[in-house]
């Protein structure tokens, strides 16, 4: 890639990443481009679709979940614990962007799209993790890691429209997702434990 060219894409991708943050992943490209002092087709060129732009913004992240799962799998003796700070972090992550977390539950079923390859090795990472700790006794054997990821995706998207409800009706209490991803893993662990 000429080096103008990596130049355009590394500033979409810095862009793109401020702009999700503020609007959430359905930003416009048009204005992104715009923003990245490029053209809309320059965009294209570069990611051919939304997702394509998502994934860029995502890997670096993605490929840092993949790692701290790898770490904590290795050096936790206790799976419970591991899987708890591992899915906090996710959930974190997922609620970076608005609308990420829908995306994210949509590409796990989809490796061939790019935010789907983007997501493989980080799912993989958690799916680890749930795996161990099922073979230790600690979770249900009857529950996926494509069931806690729906799960997580739920956690942040009731929490981005209890946010968005709050905006409008003051009175509307606070959606803790720290309170719901405890009532989730309550609900992975095996109860006679």
């Amino acid at each position: 890639m000429r080096a103008d060219a990596l130049r355009n894409r590394e500033r979409l991708v810095e862009v793109a990443q401020s702009a999700f943050a503020t609007n959430g992943i359905e930003t416009s490209l048009e204005d992104i481009a715009r923003q990245a002092g490029v053209g809309i087709g320059t965009l294209y060129r570069r990611f051919p679709t939304r997702e394509d732009l998502i994934a860029a913004v995502l890997a670096e992240r993605y490929l840092k979940l993949a790692e701290v799962a790898l770490v904590l799998a290795e050096e936790r003796e206790d799976p419970d614990s591991a899987l708890t700070e591992w899915l906090t972090l996710l959930v974190e992550h997922m609620a970076l962007y608005r609308g990420l977390s829908i995306a994210v539950k949509e590409a796990m079923h989809d490796q061939t799209t790019a935010l789907g390859r983007t997501c493989k090795e980080m799912i993989d990472g958690g799916a680890r993790l749930l795996g161990e700790g099922q073979r230790a006794g600690v979770f249900r054997s009857d529950v996926t890691f494509s069931d806690v990821l729906a799960l997580c995706s739920g956690i942040v998207t009731a929490a981005e429209r209890r946010t968005e409800k709050a905006a409008a009706d003051p009175d509307t209490p606070p959606l803790n997702p720290y309170l719901l991803l405890d009532v989730v893993l309550r609900g992975l662990r095996v109860e006679d434990r």
